[in-house]
């Protein structure tokens, strides 16, 4: 779904300038990176395919996922704790992107990013569930690899103007505070998204 400078301006008019600059220039940006700081042109590539699944986004008005995932890592983002046993997440991710990959081969005997979607899912499925195979996933539990991931993941795309526009979420709260709506007034601003006035 496009959104219209129209709406864009509706939805940001409540926002003082400083608030609306900051997120005009990460609707622009999308969170791209000039250059990746934790993973290789490959990496990225398998990442970008698996996130592509993860967490799917409209047609022309795609997250960066790839660049945020490279600016968070490390980052406490959500659970800031670390599972005994797991190593870092510079390292859980380089492992887990190479057994992406060692996956993929061995369920396909092709790379990750040239399968079918549904292909991929399957890969990616099998990782969730920790049921994969290979040398990697002895190193690392695949389940954690994925959750941590996700968790990265979605926090980047719940964090962009975009997401919040899709799913109805009024942006930040200054200046005016969040409101208390019941449900007709919930069901009124999702069918006049976005855009609609505060209360």
């Amino acid at each position: 779904m496009r959104i219209t400078p129209e709406e864009l301006d509706g939805y940001m008019r409540n926002w003082d300038e400083q608030t609306r600059g900051i997120l005009l220039m990460r609707m622009e940006e999308r969170f791209r990176r000039n250059a990746l700081e934790h993973f290789s042109i490959e990496e990225a590539g398998i990442l970008e395919a698996a996130l592509g699944r993860m967490v799917p986004q409209e047609p022309g008005e795609q997250i960066d996922l790839v660049g945020f995932v490279d600016w968070a890592v490390g980052k406490p983002l959500g659970r800031g704790d670390r599972q005994e046993g797991l190593p870092s997440e510079e390292i859980l991710f380089s492992k887990g992107i190479a057994g992406i990959q060692e996956t993929a081969r061995e369920m396909f005997k092709s790379d990750f990013t040239v399968l079918k979607e549904h292909e991929r899912d399957e890969v990616l499925t099998t990782i969730q569930e920790g049921s994969a195979k290979g040398r990697t996933w002895e190193e690392i539990p695949s389940r954690q690899f994925f959750i941590k991931l996700l968790i990265k993941a979605v926090t980047g795309y719940c964090a962009h103007p975009f997401a919040w526009m899709r799913m109805g979420f009024p942006g930040p709260s200054y200046p005016e505070g969040y409101v208390w709506i019941t449900r007709p007034e919930i069901r009124a601003r999702r069918r006049h998204f976005p855009g609609w006035k505060t209360f």
